[in-house]
């Protein structure tokens, strides 16, 4: 009994033991030479993967375990921006990435597409017909359908904050405008690129010249929601999880290019508290304890439209962003608020794996990327930046940093118990 449990034991240490994270170039001669289809395949997938919002070791991971399966002998370095491939014996090859984002439905899609790869139950030709024709899909939902989930998550926002029941038209309002700018942004590549700086603009010039008066709240508590679709929540999120794992080159791009896109909106928002005064208003008057969890309810929904969800993921969707919101709410009393985000993002890897595992659940990045937009990098983060425009001080913007690294500190710290707990259970498994 003592040397079962001895055994026991060390394999569970082992286990638990680091992974070799930075394995040292290998050729493995005996493989085979890949065929032009596993190359385009391999290709397509490394940006579609970088297109999901998943982190470069993650990818790298990945496209390793393709070609393993495929009995080809791959060494890859994933950037955010490209990825450079060695094929067997090939010359090295660069892949840029485009700058796109895929919609949730496709995230899943080729999430599904990936449990065959990996273990090359189909022919590399017939992958890479189904990830072109994955990448070439329309959107579940037509036009209006968008502006409506747009306007819908909105409102959503909106009520998360608490607000005023005066303020609820004007969420409807204003988030139907920024749906309606996104749309034409989509057919005008020149709007496109000064986008996040156009809707700042126009959004806070609405909120202080004419919506606040009318409804008698604070103008930030109203243009914050309508550009919540423009936060770097899951990539400032992303950058922090990356240079915690030593991937300092794809970690620094990402966090200078969220930092970058949070200040084209501050800019927005100067120019326009710089042409109009915004008025001295701050209601005190809120709809109740239940406005934010209803908030939460319209979150899913205005995010399953306005991006695409898979069909069936709408109630795997309000369990994730009900459950991150519960244990924010629980950090904010047992932490502090500034530190909540990192109880939310250690309850949701767990969840959001144990919820993957059921039949029809969607794959946990498609739960996860709407939790990033409801916990703190999003609504709060921007509201904190914004804040140094009205004059608040420099005290906003430390709060948005600590914001961050909490829920990116909470979101590694899940990853990684998670992984253990897995390791640790195989173990076990192997043993008896």
């Amino acid at each position: 009994m003592r040397a079962r449990v001895s055994r026991q034991v060390r394999k569970t240490l082992r286990a638990l033991g680091p992974e070799d994270t930075q394995p040292l170039p290998r050729l493995e001669l005996h493989r085979t030479e890949p065929s032009p289809e596993l190359v385009a395949l391999l290709r397509a997938l490394g940006l579609a993967l970088l297109n999901s919002s998943e982190s470069v070791q993650d990818i790298a991971g990945t496209l390793e375990s393709v070609a393993a399966a495929y009995d080809v002998d791959l060494q890859v370095l994933v950037l955010p921006t490209g990825i450079l491939f060695r094929l067997g014996r090939q010359e090295l090859d660069l892949v840029s990435a485009p700058a796109r984002t895929l919609r949730l439905d496709q995230i899943a899609a080729v999430e599904e597409l990936l449990t065959q790869l990996r273990t090359a139950s189909i022919p590399a030709r017939d992958g890479l017909e189904r990830l072109q024709a994955i990448l070439r899909s329309p959107p579940r939902f037509g036009v209006l359908s968008t502006v409506l989930g747009h306007t819908v998550l909105c409102l959503g926002f909106g009520l998360v904050l608490n607000p005023d029941v005066a303020a609820l038209p004007a969420y409807l309002v204003l988030g139907a405008f920024v749906g309606a700018l996104r749309l034409l942004a989509l057919r005008w590549p020149t709007l496109s690129t000064a986008l996040p700086v156009v809707a700042a603009f126009l959004v806070s010039l609405l909120s202080i010249g004419v919506l606040a008066p009318w409804v008698g709240d604070d103008p930030l508590r109203l243009l914050t929601p309508p550009l919540v679709s423009f936060l770097p929540g899951a990539t400032l999120t992303l950058a922090t999880m990356e240079l915690a794992r030593d991937q300092i080159v794809s970690g620094a791009s990402r966090l200078i290019w969220g930092i970058s896109q949070l200040l084209l909106l501050v800019f927005g928002v100067l120019m326009a508290f710089t042409l109009v005064s915004a008025p001295e208003l701050d209601s005190a008057r809120q709809l109740g304890a239940w406005a934010p969890w209803v908030g939460v309810l319209l979150v899913g929904v205005g995010y399953r439209v306005f991006s695409s969800a898979p069909p069936g993921s709408l109630p795997f969707l309000w369990i994730t962003l009900l459950a991150a919101y519960a244990a924010q709410t629980v950090g904010a009393f047992v932490l502090t608020p500034n530190l909540s985000g990192f109880l939310g993002g250690l309850v949701m890897v767990p969840l959001t794996l144990l919820l993957s595992r059921l039949r029809w659940s969607p794959p946990t990045a498609v739960l996860q990327l709407p939790a990033f937009w409801l916990l703190v990098p999003g609504a709060l983060g921007f509201r904190g930046v914004s804040q140094l425009v009205g004059g608040v001080g420099a005290q906003e913007l430390v709060t948005a940093a600590i914001s961050l690294f909490a829920i990116a500190l909470g979101v590694l710290v899940g990853t990684s118990l998670t992984r253990d707990l897995l390791a640790v259970r195989r173990s076990w498994g192997r043993g008896r």
